[in-house]
Order: structure tokens, then C-alpha cells, then sequence
């Protein structure tokens, strides 16, 4: 009996025992569609953490005072940086185009009248802040150079801020105040979220005017950097790196990042953890085939009669062993193909309900399917069938013809 004679008669069994059939492949099915949903919603987190990273701009440098520590290592305090550093970098670099020193404000509350915003974040930079972050303004103006050279007293904030203070008024020209400082609102940027962080509480105001009014000193918390047009950001990186490490006389007091190389090392997590989770659940795949060879055991027994019968007549005990192991490859191979099926629909049900309930924001997450894995998941759960089913089949090949004939 050749091979599709074999299958052909397999898929008359899985007719015949339809139910059975069926709760012995819930294991297979379970295990595959474990292992496709593992994979979409690595894949799908991965998509969304690039959308989300690629909104402030993945060609960002962030230059952080580190001590002690080499490029892309640890995370060290952040406190040491001043206004020299950004001229330096400026003057000094041959691939940047953008500058831009940010300080953390230190302000617990923000009024305008009787109305407070508690816990606000306010930064304090300059003019080309808004272009290396990619924040767009949704009234009036971000702060200019003429803000910082002239230590103006204004800011921008974010909308949750505008709606706080202001209410339905237009916040453009009004006031706002924080502990030592009244400044007066130039412009409302335009609302971002990003991994459940949002800069609607922002308050941006000019550097200058918070270090000579304001804080004092000329700290700054961190640096960022944008590479001229047409610079890769490793080599704007590496440069700007040099040119640290010649101002500090070769100690490696900075670290050098961009959000590329951030993207990365979290692309890469979560890779790791998606392959490792989709491992452990591939193990579950082994519970369907215990269960498929318990079936194919049974139906070696129930088959008995049938299997002497075949011998008497001149099969062969490779033909046996054949038919019995496409049998349990095929029940792998459909349980397998169900689960992909329950991966996919599940998966697309829920990149349309997080896309209408925009959960996260802005669009929801994308879990794509990906047909690669689906075949290499389809294909493994077949071998699976075919490992568990060589003990039933052998079982059968070895049935002396005589007495199996005999067998009631």
C-alpha cells in the first residue's frame, strides 16, 4: 500500500471518529495556537514599541554625565553636565546639526488663580527642543532664541495643563505660577503619548531663564543631539564621543546613546522573551502527543483483526508501520492547522478591538501573523505525531498475522 493510499485511508479514520479524533488533536491545537499567539504578540510588541520610539525620533543622541562608565553601560547619575558641554559638542562636532540642553524643573505644583496642577513636569531647554523631539505646537508658538537670549519670562505647555488652569479660555497671553517664578504662556503643544507617558502636564521654558532667575548655576540633566542630514547615527554617535572624551582628558565620564540603539536592546528583550515563552509553550505540544499515541494504541487493538488481515494477504510490516505513522502525523498535522487558524482569527480580533478602543494609544497593537513560523509550528507538530505515533505503529507492524486473526 503506497503513501496516498495510507493518507487516503487515514483521513477515513479521522471521519469515522470524528469526536475522538478531535479531543485527542485539543492538546496539539492548544499547544500550536500558544505558540503562534506567543509570537504575534511578541512581534506585534515590538511594532508598537518601534511606532512609538520612531514618533520622538530614532536619529536622537542622549548625552548623559556617567562617571566611570563606558559607552551604552549602566545608568549612572545625571548631574554633572552644563551649558560648556553643549557648546562644546556644538562647536566642536563635525556631524551634528542640533544641540539641545534639557533641566529638570524642580516644581510640585503650578496655579493660575484659584486653579492648581499638581505634580507637573517641567522642563527647562531651548529652541530646539521641539524639533529634536518631533512635538508639534497646537496654539501659538514654542519658545525661539530670543526667549533664551533674553531671558524671557513665558512657557508652553501641554493641553491637560492648558485645560487644568484655563478651562475653556484661551491660555495664549495668560499666566501661570510656580514656587519663585510667574511666566506667561506662549504656546499649547500638541498632545503625545508614548508607552503610557504623555507630556499633556508639560512645562517647557526657556533654560536660561531658569538658571539665572530660576534654579541657578548652569547645569543641565542631559544632553540631546541630532546628526546633520545624511549622517548615520553611529557615526554622529562615535563623534560626539571623541569629542568627549577630549574634553574630560580621556576619563570616560559620559555615556553616549541614541534612542536607535535603545530601540534595539529592547527590540532584542523582547525577541529573547517572546522565543523563550514561545519554548515553554511549545513544550505543551508534548502533552498532544502522548495524547495522540494513547489514541493510536487504542486504535491499534480495536485494529487487530484488521491488521492480521492485511498481513495474511501479503502486507508487509513496513506498510503497517507506514499506514500508522501517517495516521498520527495527519492527526498532529490538522491539530496543528486548527490551531493556527485559532491563532490567527484571535490575533486579528484583537488588533481590530485595541485599534477601535485605541488601547494603547494612538492605534492599538498589530499582531501580524507570521506565515513563516505558522509552516515551522504546522511541520513540528506533524514530527511530534510522527515521534509519538512510531511506538503504536511498530506495535502493530510486529502483530503475528496468526493471532491476530484470532483476536476477538
Amino acid at each position: 500500500m503506497g503513501f496516498f493510499e495510507s493518507f487516503r485511508v487515514a483521513v477515513d479514520m479521522l471521519r469515522l471518529h470524528k469526536l475522538r479524533a478531535f479531543l485527542t488533536m485539543l492538546g496539539v491545537i492548544i499547544g500550536v495556537a500558544s505558540v503562534m499567539l506567543i509570537v504575534e504578540i511578541s512581534d506585534g510588541f515590538k511594532k508598537f514599541l518601534l511606532g512609538q520610539i520612531e514618533e520622538l525620533g530614532t536619529d536622537t543622541i542622549i548625552v548623559f554625565f556617567d562617571p566611570g562608565k563606558m559607552r551604552g553601560q549602566g545608568f549612572g547619575r545625571i548631574d554633572k553636565l552644563t551649558n560648556d558641554d553643549i557648546d562644546y559638542i556644538q562647536n566642536r562636532t563635525t556631524t551634528i546639526g542640533l544641540v539641545s540642553g534639557i533641566l529638570q524643573g524642580p516644581a510640585d505644583e503650578i496655579r493660575h488663580g484659584d486653579r492648581t496642577l499638581k505634580s507637573p513636569r517641567v522642563i527647562c531647554t531651548d529652541q530646539n527642543q521641539a524639533q529634536l523631539s518631533k512635538v508639534g505646537i497646537a496654539k501659538g508658538r514654542h519658545l525661539s532664541e530670543n526667549d533664551l537670549k533674553y531671558l524671557a519670562n513665558v512657557c508652553v505647555i501641554g493641553d491637560e495643563t492648558a485645560e487644568t488652569l484655563y478651562g475653556k479660555d484661551d491660555p495664549l497671553g495668560q499666566t501661570l505660577t510656580m514656587k519663585g517664578m510667574t511666566l506667561q504662556v506662549v504656546g499649547v503643544m500638541e498632545r503625545i503619548d508614548i508607552m503610557g507617558q504623555t507630556n499633556g502636564k508639560d512645562v517647557w521654558i526657556p533654560i536660561t531663564t531658569a538658571q539665572k532667575k530660576w534654579i541657578g548655576g548652569e547645569m543641565v540633566s542631559y544632553i540631546t543631539c541630532k546628526p546633520k542630514d545624511g549622517v548615520a547615527v553611529n557615526t554622529a554617535m562615535d563623534d560626539v564621543w571623541e569629542v568627549l572624551m577630549r574634553k574630560s582628558g580621556g576619563r570616560p565620564l559620559y555615556r553616549v546613546d541614541s534612542r536607535e540603539s535603545m530601540l534595539k536592546v529592547l527590540g532584542t528583550i523582547v525577541q529573547v522573551i517572546g522565543v523563550v515563552l514561545a519554548g515553554i509553550a511549545a513544550l505543551s505540544l508534548l502533552v498532544g502527543g502522548i495524547g495522540i499515541m494513547n489514541i493510536m494504541l487504542v486504535s491499534v487493538t480495536e485494529r487487530t483483526r484488521e491488521i492480521g488481515l492485511r498481513k495474511a494477504v501479503g502486507a508487509r510490516r513496513s506498510a503497517i508501520l507506514a499506514q500508522f505513522l501517517v495516521e498520527s502525523a495527519l492527526l498532529s498535522l490538522v491539530g496543528g492547522l486548527i490551531g493556527m487558524f485559532f491563532a490567527f482569527a484571535i490575533g486579528q480580533a484583537v488588533t481590530v478591538l485595541t485599534a477601535i478602543s485605541k488601547t494603547p494609544p494612538p492605534n492599538g497593537i498589530s499582531m501580524p501573523f507570521n506565515p513563516v513560523v505558522g509552516v515551522v509550528t504546522a511541520l513540528y507538530s506533524a514530527l511530534i505525531g510522527v515521534v509519538f505515533g512510531i511506538y503504536p505503529a511498530a506495535r502493530a507492524a510486529r502483530l503475528s498475522p496468526i493471532e491476530a486473526l484470532r483476536t476477538e
